[in-house]
């Protein structure tokens, strides 16, 4: 698993469906309101997407560390 930071946005559909976005690499410092901000630009766009977002659920930023084992011995 690489080490990184990524933003996971989580929608609902117009059935209630979850549709989940995860954006690598993205900066730690994000504000909420630019965050809320994307979301609503993707929902008024939604119509690119199969599966249409209609309706914010949750965002959040998801942090990977990596522990490397050393196995030599």
């Amino acid at each position: 698993m690489a080490e990184g930071t990524r933003l996971v946005l989580v929608f609902h559909d117009e059935y209630e469906r979850k549709i989940v976005f995860s954006f690598p690499y993205v900066k730690n410092n994000l504000s909420a309101s630019t965050v809320k901000n994307l979301m609503n630009t993707i929902i008024a766009n939604g119509d690119i997407f199969e599966d249409i977002p209609t309706t914010i659920v949750s965002a959040m930023i998801v942090s990977t560390t990596e522990n490397v084992f050393d196995l030599s011995e």
